[in-house]
């Protein structure tokens, strides 16, 4: 009888669990950003600290194109945890779609120095100094992503762009077949323009 009601109280708290939160998951995972919104912003409604909900709400926002909301929820986010380093990467992410370099580097910033073997802080800072012209900077950033992640298509492509820049076009073109390799989007056109 002792073991019923061990299995009892098992089940209903299983049946209490944070149903919006695998619901807005599933919403997420299949491409219902909308929905998955909507679930998780029930689930917050009674737990507005519950930190992975509050990230997912935060990247279904971004799925959207409604940067400023996924902005206020990484950002509360920070505010509430503020080691969460994929917070950090999404902000940075969405200032290098709006062009603002220095507010990049800022977040990429933070996520290195909370995880210095993070390839996509590393890579967004890389990206950031790269447009923002600092070559060498850049070229430092590259190579940790890379030193990290060897099998980081991106950085490849992206360092062999500035190797270009550089003139640098055998080593360009040893980058952009290493992100041809890892089937990196953009890599064949590179070689096409550059390498043949």
């Amino acid at each position: 009888m002792k073991y019923f009601y061990y299995l009892l109280f098992i089940q209903i708290v299983w049946s209490c669990g944070p149903k919006e939160t695998s619901e807005g998951d599933g919403y997420f995972d299949s491409g219902a950003y909308e929905k998955a919104i909507v679930a998780y912003s029930n689930y917050l409604s009674t737990k507005p600290d519950h930190a992975k909900t509050l990230y997912n709400r935060g990247r279904a926002y971004e799925e959207i194109g409604e940067s400023e909301k996924a902005k206020a929820d990484f950002e509360q986010l920070i505010k509430l945890d503020p080691k969460y380093i994929n917070a950090y990467l999404s902000l940075a992410k969405i200032a290098y779609s709006e062009s603002n370099y220095n507010q990049v580097l800022h977040y990429a910033g933070k996520a290195t120095e909370l995880n210095e073997n993070s390839a996509q802080g590393h890579f967004l800072s890389a990206r950031a100094s790269h447009q923002q012209g600092y070559v060498k900077v850049a070229m430092e950033s590259y190579n940790n992503a890379i030193s990290i992640d060897k099998d980081f298509g991106e950085a490849y492509l992206y360092r062999g762009a500035l190797k270009v820049g550089t003139n640098k076009m055998r080593s360009a073109c040893e980058d952009f077949k290493l992100a041809q390799l890892l089937q990196t989007a953009g890599s064949d056109d590179a070689i096409s323009k550059y390498c043949n």
